[in-house]
């Protein structure tokens, strides 16, 4: 069965971080004996597996078990949530909402996904932030640390794990503090080749300076090369059988949205392989921001510059001198690092990695057909408009979105959020006959639900009373209607 449903709740709020049981003693339930909570979000999320028409027969009965259409018993899942960055000095905390996944839907698509693989001892959860974020923080801020806390009481330490192999501190200011590197035998190197959707860049022109944010260049360099395209992936996530993301439904300034398809990064250890934009301006032959002065290549080649440097005083005065002049491009509807719809990079690399996820083997190596099944949970009581990932603006939405098919989940999450999703590349092309392909089903296989009635995929824009508001470098090509309706099939 390829299903996408939605279901929504307007008048639903999260509940405080560390009350994540479900509110009342559901028959299902892995923990039968364990006192009800507070958690009016877990019952959303189980009305939207059950309106998926999953196991139908045997809802309302100890037996009732949705995901197991997709994971068997015995299986091993990782579930694999937006824990990006903590929440900073002086953001609204509705804002922070939007920006990272909640405890209180984490809680369900655990507890579905232990009851489909027979038993908690076989799931594991936890996702890689960004390497300067403060992943203890974070995780008692949604309710993931809560969460972990109650399975290890009642089944073992099953999360959140912390997948990052690189982790740094830094000031305010954009001064290093330190940088280290913790547990590298948990890489695992993946290697797509010419497969690799950035290999495309590399014919008919100079050769693309791939950069990612706050790491060395030339590290980057030694990711990616003509035929040669590795990741980094966490070893925890390719030993898995399934794979549930739980991502936000959320903006990001670089592809678009980061529904499914983008939240895979977060399986990705070491962020040096992350290609997230190429350098200098459209003009030059980079994609880092549309057109550009000799201020905008002055504040490129200064990123260039700090992230060869050591962490020494002299040093981190260029960074803080660097961080200002990057911040103060960015004022407005100024656009630096990548974040405008003229970024032919970082959509490649996210599908890259979807791509990964469901074709590589646990020792790395591509295997001729789909490794694992990746089903979707998406968070949307609050999403993420405007500058997300990172700065996202708080859009309480009530809903959420179950889908078996990560792209097609995009999809569907794409036109709720009011956006074509024809208009984003990361979605379109994941539709593509690649090597590899992200998906194989097609519009007419896949079966679209709004609160348990039959819909169609372009129902979906009006599931919400309004759109969220796209990234500033996004606006006036991506909302629904601006590009008219090319097909997404």
């Amino acid at each position: 069965m390829n299903v996408v449903s939605v279901c929504r709740d307007g008048a639903l709020a999260y509940p405080a971080p560390h009350d994540h049981s479900p509110p009342e003693p559901f028959p299902e339930s892995p923990f039968p004996g364990a006192p009800p909570g507070g958690n009016r979000v877990y019952a959303l999320v189980r009305r939207a597996l059950q309106a998926s028409g999953a196991d139908a027969g045997r809802f309302g009965t100890p037996a009732w078990n949705p995901l197991g259409e997709w994971i068997l018993p015995g299986q091993r899942v990782f579930v694999l949530p937006n824990l990006v960055v903590e929440r900073r000095p002086g953001e609204p905390e509705a804002d922070f909402r939007g920006k990272c996944t909640h405890g209180s839907v984490l809680r369900a698509v655990l507890d579905y996904a232990a009851l489909a693989a027979g038993g908690a001892e076989r799931v594991r959860f936890g996702n890689a932030s960004l390497q300067s974020c403060d992943y203890a923080s974070v995780a008692a801020e949604t309710g993931a640390a809560a969460v972990g806390a109650f399975w290890a009481e009642h089944d073992g330490d099953r999360g959140p794990l912390d997948l990052r192999a690189t982790v740094t501190r830094w000031t305010r200011f954009g001064a290093l503090l330190e940088r280290r590197t913790r547990h590298p035998e948990d890489v695992v190197h993946v290697d797509l080749g010419a497969d690799s959707l950035l290999d495309e860049l590399y014919r008919g022109g100079p050769a693309p300076e791939f950069r990612v944010g706050d790491y060395d260049h030339r590290e980057m360099a030694e990711y990616h090369a003509p035929g040669r395209h590795v990741y980094a992936v966490h070893r925890a996530v390719l030993e898995a059988d399934a794979i549930v993301s739980v991502p936000k439904l959320k903006t990001h300034e670089k592809v678009g949205i980061t529904c499914a398809l983008k939240g895979t990064v977060g399986a990705i250890a070491r962020k040096e392989c992350l290609a997230h934009h190429r350098k200098g301006g459209a003009g030059q032959g980079g994609d880092e921001y549309p057109g550009g002065t000799p201020v905008h290549l002055l504040a490129s080649e200064m990123a260039d510059r700090v992230t060869t440097m050591d962490a020494g005083v002299g040093a981190n005065l260029v960074r803080v001198a660097s961080k200002g002049l990057y911040r103060a491009l960015r004022v407005g509807p100024g656009i630096m690092a990548g974040g405008w719809h003229g970024n032919d990079t970082a959509w490649r690399m996210a599908l890259d990695i979807a791509r990964i996820l469901r074709f590589a083997r646990a020792d790395g190596t591509l295997a001729s057909t789909p490794q694992r099944t990746h089903l979707v949970l998406v968070d949307g009581i609050v999403g993420g408009e405007a500058e997300g990932p990172v700065y996202p603006r708080g859009n309480p939405c009530g809903a959420v979105v179950f889908g078996s098919d990560p792209v097609w989940a995009d999809v569907a999450c794409a036109r709720v959020m009011g956006f074509d999703p024809a208009a984003i590349p990361l979605v379109a092309r994941a539709l593509d006959p690649l090597p590899y392909p992200a998906t194989e089903l097609r519009e007419g296989d896949v079966h679209v639900m709004v609160d348990g009635s039959p819909a169609g995929l372009e129902d979906l824009n009006r599931v919400l009373e309004r759109g969220f508001v796209p990234p500033k470098g996004w606006k006036g090509h991506v909302e629904a209607g601006r590009l008219g309706t090319a097909a997404i099939d």
